[in-house]
């Protein structure tokens, strides 16, 4: 086995591991107030990980489950097993999406952006595929506002950007200049973790 691939098993496992006490703590609550504010049937997911956000999804929709991390990926087909709808997975990145023009009725990203190589043109795709009017539901950790936490969020991004998550990025405002259109900000976390309901 290449060490490349036994690093990624090992990633994924201990991202659950370690995400565990925080998602039944924290995050289920927010993944499934996000998911509250789907609309339509057909339904893209980008950045699925492990696939913590299935449980939270309406019954019957279709869902294309996107994952550029292959070890990610396989974690979230098991999760899949019990899902009350159609889910199918593509491995991409969201910069480069495999999908038509106005294709979803609405769009989906948990905590992605802050890992995403280029998020401009992540959001630029996600405009891309969604139809218009169609619904994008964004919910991630971004720079805060204030003097003293922003400045502790820059410092500590120089330790995580190496692992290639860049905890201090100015989400909304890249959102808001790749042509998004924000219906609803809501401040989950203080103004550090935000749920964000938009437009095409």
């Amino acid at each position: 086995m290449a060490l490349k691939d036994f690093s990624g098993k090992i990633f994924a496992f201990g991202y659950d591991v370690f995400m565990f006490p925080i998602e039944k703590f924290a995050l289920e609550k927010l993944r499934a107030k996000a998911l509250s504010f789907i609309e339509g049937k057909r339904i893209l997911e980008v950045g699925v990980g492990t696939g913590l956000n299935f449980q939270f999804y309406p019954d019957g929709v279709n869902v294309i489950a996107v994952e550029p991390k292959f070890e990610m990926l396989k974690r979230a087909i098991k999760r899949a097993k019990n899902f009350n709808g159609q889910i199918y997975f593509v491995s991409a990145r969201v910069e480069f999406l495999p999908f038509k023009d106005d294709f979803f009725d609405s769009v989906l990203a948990t905590f992605v952006f802050c890992e995403v190589e280029n998020p401009a043109n992540g959001f630029r795709e996600l405009l891309r595929v969604l139809k218009p009017g169609g619904r994008l539901i964004l919910l991630e950790h971004v720079r805060p506002g204030g003097k003293f936490l922003s400045k502790v969020f820059d410092l500590v991004n120089n330790f995580t950007s190496i692992l290639g998550e860049n905890i201090n990025r100015e989400t909304l405002k890249i959102a808001l200049e790749a042509g998004v259109v924000i219906e609803k900000v809501i401040n989950v976390y203080g103004d550090f973790v935000k749920l964000i309901i938009a437009r095409k």
